[in-house]
């Protein structure tokens, strides 16, 4: 391995669409290409993604392999994270163990991985009354949220979810809402205190939070876990590919669709996942690049 590198581990949490697939590839080289993207060649930085396959084949890092590398992220899903099943309980109990006995390790949490993180660390998720956030859109960020992106007011990111986490939990500072989802992402420091809570029984009394005050800002280095709602990675003929399926199974309606292509034809022809590069490149500061 290079002096200049750096290890991520990829929990993979679904597969996209079979017309995805055929163009852009797996969440693997999907979430690869985002994390090349958001890497500035002058540094002469380097870095390996393993990716795990949490879901068919359940499968993790050894202990020892941990602790090898320097961030773990999570990838979205099609599933509900709240679900009854047996590679998503897993899932969060693994989480609860990498953030209290690995707190060395940064962790990514992309949609699904924002709720999964939420469920195993004092938080919650649930289905968002129907309401669906799809395609572009604009996130009014918190004062921290203007520090850690390095923006002003807004930050536009890719959607796909119904699904959300209604509150922020014990250890976490919000960093962007919309009108339909209060808490578009989150973000811990080093040492922060959280309620763990790996298992269904011990959620039971996390339904509600508390949070401390916000500080003005937190150093990159500083961060522990960063998660966001949307998906940085998803770029737009990604999300028009899977709108345009999603319209014609019937599990969004044609003025949606209508409406996300609008959106996604207004952005710049060097911002077709809104922000998402430099959402990339923020995980890239966060481990001190």
């Amino acid at each position: 391995m290079p002096s200049k590198s750096k290890s991520i581990a990829l929990l993979v949490c679904d597969t996209p669409m079979p017309e995805v697939v055929a163009e852009y590839g797996e969440y693997p080289k999907i979430f690869h290409d985002l994390m090349r993207k958001s890497l500035p060649d002058e540094l002469g930085w380097e870095f390996i993604m393993d990716a795990y396959d949490v879901v068919r084949k359940m499968e993790y890092p050894s202990e020892e392999k941990i602790s090898e590398y320097d961030a773990f992220m999570y990838t979205g899903s099609a599933a509900s994270a709240y679900a009854d099943i047996e590679w998503i309980h897993k899932l969060v109990e693994f989480t609860a163990h990498l953030a209290k006995d690995h707190p060395r390790v940064k962790l990514f949490g992309i949609c699904f991985g924002h709720q999964i993180i939420s469920l195993a660390l004092g938080g919650t998720c649930v289905k968002n009354e129907g309401k669906w956030e799809i395609g572009p859109t604009k996130l009014r960020l918190t004062g921290l949220g203007e520090s850690v992106f390095g923006l002003e007011n807004e930050l536009t990111i890719q959607e796909m979810h119904q699904d959300h986490v209604p509150f922020v939990p014990q250890g976490f500072h919000l960093l962007a809402s919309t009108d339909i989802s209060v808490n578009q992402g989150m973000v811990s420091a080093v040492g922060a205190q959280y309620h763990f809570t790996p298992t269904t029984a011990s959620r039971s009394t996390a339904s509600t939070s508390n949070p401390s005050d916000p500080p003005d800002s937190i150093s990159p280095t500083e961060i522990h876990i960063i998660t966001v709602q949307g998906h940085p990675e998803f770029t737009r003929p990604i999300v028009s590919t899977m709108v345009s399926k999603r319209a014609k199974q019937g599990i969004v309606t044609d003025d949606l669709k209508k409406d996300v292509d609008k959106r996604n034809e207004a952005l710049p022809e060097d911002k077709l996942s809104g922000d998402g590069v430099l959402i990339g490149r923020v995980f890239w500061s966060i481990l001190g690049i």
